[in-house]
């Protein structure tokens, strides 16, 4: 596990969530198989407390980035669909949510690198959502 990049130095400090806002999460294929492709990304790049950190990438809205700037923005414009859903309903359902990298991104930390852990946040999820700010991604 050497080879992995502890995330602790990309994450921000002393971020309260507002349990209202709202967490976005990116139109790749909002399926198990891509929510775990994402998670698996990120275990085979990061590690948290030594072992292999297992997130998918979302974004949160909080001061300067509401859902119309997070979904024109540069990380989700390119992206067809999204799903968005409250905080407090993320965590309720026993996900963490780590402040990572450049505002207003977060990590969605999975409790497990499972088909049921990646089902159950779709659940939560809810909805798939066209989005209206969507432009195709230039070659």
């Amino acid at each position: 596990m050497s080879d992995l990049q502890p995330i602790e130095g990309h994450v921000r400090a002393g971020e309260v969530l507002d349990p209202e806002a709202a967490l976005v999460i990116r139109g790749w294929p909002l399926t198990v198989d891509g929510l775990l492709r994402n998670a698996d990304a990120t275990r085979r790049r990061y590690s948290r407390a030594g072992r292999r950190f297992v997130a998918v990438s979302a974004d949160v809205t909080m001061a300067g980035w509401d859902l119309d700037a997070i979904l024109s923005g540069p990380r989700l414009r390119t992206r067809r669909s999204y799903a968005a859903v409250p905080i407090a309903r993320v965590v309720e359902a026993g996900f963490r949510l780590l402040p990572t990298f450049g505002a207003p991104h977060y990590s969605v930390v999975l409790p497990s690198y499972t088909q049921e852990v990646a089902q159950r946040l779709l659940e939560v999820m809810g909805e798939v959502k066209v989005n209206p700010h969507h432009v195709r991604r230039e070659l």
